[in-house]
This record gives structure tokens, C-alpha cells and sequence, in this order.
């Protein structure tokens, strides 16, 4: 019977791309069968919708979705936040209310789905990675998804926390001109946003390598390893997010949907100038990343090396003063020195001057 090999794994502090989920459960379902992939924190789900134009706005809040459509009026912009996918009847219930198709709404569940942007003809879907840095904790990501419609956007995220609180500051208090816009110049400023923190979670993971850096120069041990190793599945994660958005970001930039009109186009096509910026700053932390690598091996390389070196001139040393000892330990019945009076001392004195010139080789050839 073969044994299975148990193999530590390394743990980190952010969830991980590599954890199991449960995307295994829609093998063999038919195509737009919803299950949640997610993990499921709370049976609490929060919604909220922004109903608005130019004069004024209405705010609210409730866990049932009759209410919140209660406050939906097509004549004005509507933003419709759902916070938790757990409740999977609940989101079914929210595609029928928009007539969403099943294989967006299983797009919306599937919180491992790669950023991507559809166009359903009287909608567009846009999904994305949500990334919140916890210096203490790590990089957490979480899956967000959304919905540009006639006069109405939804947003479905993981969890109630997001970063789209000065954006509600400016829909309330009607700063700048995000309420004289239709919804897609919303749909843009929500995606602007996330792209805009991607660059503060690059400037978290700079720092962090440029103290791994400054670490790894000084003392470098196991605990280093292992922070370099969660930074490295960091920047793996980052990566398989970052890289799709650049291609989703410019088909939307190129949308013909009347949806999206051609001054919110050009907006989005600064978007996909940051997104570029961003994979090359990527592209630049890996390296630095492999280096800091690369510097941790040789240090320990080094650091063994010296430890070798020492252990060798040790046994180098004592090799001619066990030689030495072994000739006076053998049982022969003639040995014309041990009758001698100083044969002891002098003996000694042969070994200290034999370990003293062998110190003073070393030095002059510098080996230590």
C-alpha cells in the first residue's frame, strides 16, 4: 500500500489562489447552474441602493430586495450595492428582477473567475479582483462584479467592506460632476478606483521587499524565508489578476455598446494606460523579488560556507596533534623517549608549536 507523503505547507496570511474551493461542485452541472465558490463568512447580506439625478438623491438600506427595488426609479441614475454571495437564492432573484442571463449571474458566484468584460447587448458585465492590503495580515483579495444597464448599475461584492467610500461621499454630497453623468461615467469611476488602489497595494508590497531586502543583508533565518515566500504568492495572485483586466479594461474602451458613451470611453482609456503601468511595476517587483531571492541563497550559502571553513581549519589543527598522540599511545615495550624527564613537556611543547604555526600559516594566507 503506497503512503502518502505529508508535505508541510507554508502558511500565509492572506487567502490564497491555491486553497481548495469549491468550483469543483460545478463539474458535470449544466452551463449557468449558480454555486457559490466563495467562502461563506456570514449568512448576512447587505444591499443598499443610490437612486439619483443632478437635484437630488435617495439613500437606503435593507436586507430585502423587495424594499430596495421599491427605491429603483428608471427616470433617474440607480446604483444597486449587494454585499454577500452567499445567498444564492438572492442573487437569483436579482437576475430575474434585470433579466440577467444564468451564465453572468454563475460568473458573479464563481469568485475565482479571471477579470473579464461582456457585453450582453442591453448590458454590460464586468468582473474584477478587489484587493485590500493588512500590512499585519497581508493582501486580501475579493471577488467583485458589475452590471451596467439602462439608468442602472449593480455591484455584487464578497463582503460589506470595500473602498468606494469617497465615491458615495461625492454621489451624496454631489461633488465634482459624477451626478450630471449618466451610469456608465459611475461604472468607469468604480473600475478607475479599484485600478487606483492597485497602486497603493504596490507601494505596500515595495516596501515590504525593501525590507525583506535590508533583512536579508543583515540577519537573514527561517522567518525571512517564509515572508519572502508569502510575498511570492502574493505577487503570483496580483499577477493572475492584473494581467487579464489590461485586455478586459481595453475591449471596454473599444465597447460599440450605446451603453457607453464616447467621453466615458477615453476615461477608460486612461484606465488601461495605469493597467499597463501597473503589469510593468509588477513586471519590476517580481524581479526584485527573485533578486532578494538569489541574496537570500547566497547568504546562506556564504553563512555555511563559513561555518565549513571553521570546522575544516579546526580539523586541520588537530590532524598533526592526533598523529602525535596516536605514535606515544601505541603499547610498544622500546620506546627510548619515555625514559626521558621532559619527554612529557616536551611533547607538549612540540603540539603547541606545531597549533601555533599552523595558526600563523592560516593568517598569512588570510583564511581566516
Amino acid at each position: 500500500m503506497r503512503r502518502k507523503l505529508k508535505v508541510p505547507i507554508p502558511k500565509v496570511s492572506f487567502r490564497r489562489f491555491s486553497e481548495k474551493s469549491k468550483a469543483d461542485q460545478l463539474i458535470g452541472q449544466a452551463p449557468g447552474t449558480l454555486i457559490y465558490t466563495g467562502k461563506k463568512t456570514t449568512d448576512k447580506v447587505e444591499m443598499e441602493i443610490f437612486s439619483y439625478n443632478e437635484e437630488e438623491i435617495h439613500h437606503h438600506r435593507s436586507e430585502d430586495l423587495s424594499e430596495i427595488m421599491q427605491g429603483f426609479d428608471g427616470n433617474r441614475i440607480n446604483w444597486i450595492n449587494i454585499a454577500g454571495l452567499s445567498k444564492v437564492e438572492l442573487i437569483d432573484k436579482v437576475g430575474q428582477e434585470f433579466s440577467l442571463h444564468n451564465l453572468l449571474l454563475e460568473d458573479i458566484l464563481m469568485v475565482d473567475q479571471r477579470p473579464k468584460s461582456e457585453d450582453f447587448g442591453d448590458h454590460i458585465f464586468f468582473t474584477i479582483k478587489m484587493f485590500h492590503d493588512r500590512t499585519e495580515f497581508g493582501i486580501e483579495f475579493e471577488h467583485i462584479s458589475f452590471v451596467l444597464g439602462k439608468n442602472f448599475i449593480l455591484s455584487f461584492q464578497e463582503n460589506e467592506e470595500d473602498i468606494f467610500g469617497l465615491l458615495r461621499d461625492r454621489l451624496v454630497n454631489s461633488y465634482g460632476k459624477i451626478r450630471q453623468k449618466k451610469a456608465d461615467y459611475l461604472f468607469y469611476r468604480f473600475i478607475d478606483t479599484i485600478v487606483d488602489n492597485y497602486f497603493l497595494v504596490l507601494d505596500s508590497l515595495a516596501e515590504k521587499l525593501e525590507e525583506l531586502e535590508d533583512e536579508v543583508m543583515d540577519k537573514p533565518s527561517n522567518h525571512t524565508l517564509q515572508k519572502l515566500q508569502r510575498i511570492r504568492k502574493e505577487t503570483i495572485y496580483l499577477r493572475r489578476s492584473i494581467y487579464p483586466l489590461r485586455e478586459s479594461i481595453n475591449s471596454l474602451s473599444k465597447s460599440e455598446n450605446p451603453l457607453m458613451e464616447m467621453e466615458t470611453e477615453r476615461f477608460l482609456s486612461d484606465v488601461y494606460d495605469h493597467t499597463i503601468q501597473i503589469i510593468e511595476s509588477m513586471e519590476t517587483y517580481r524581479d526584485l523579488h527573485s533578486g532578494i531571492m538569489d541574496l537570500y541563497m547566497n547568504m546562506a550559502s556564504n553563512k555555511m560556507n563559513e561555518i565549513m571553513k571553521v570546522l575544516t581549519i579546526m580539523s586541520t589543527i588537530f590532524i598533526p596533534i592526533t598523529f602525535i598522540a596516536g605514535i606515544y599511545g601505541m603499547n610498544f615495550q622500546h620506546m627510548p623517549e619515555l625514559g626521558f624527564t621532559w619527554a612529557y613537556p616536551a611533547v607538549w611543547v612540540l603540539m603547541l608549536c606545531v597549533v601555533i604555526g599552523m595558526l600563523l600559516f592560516f593568517k598569512s594566507k588570510k583564511w581566516f
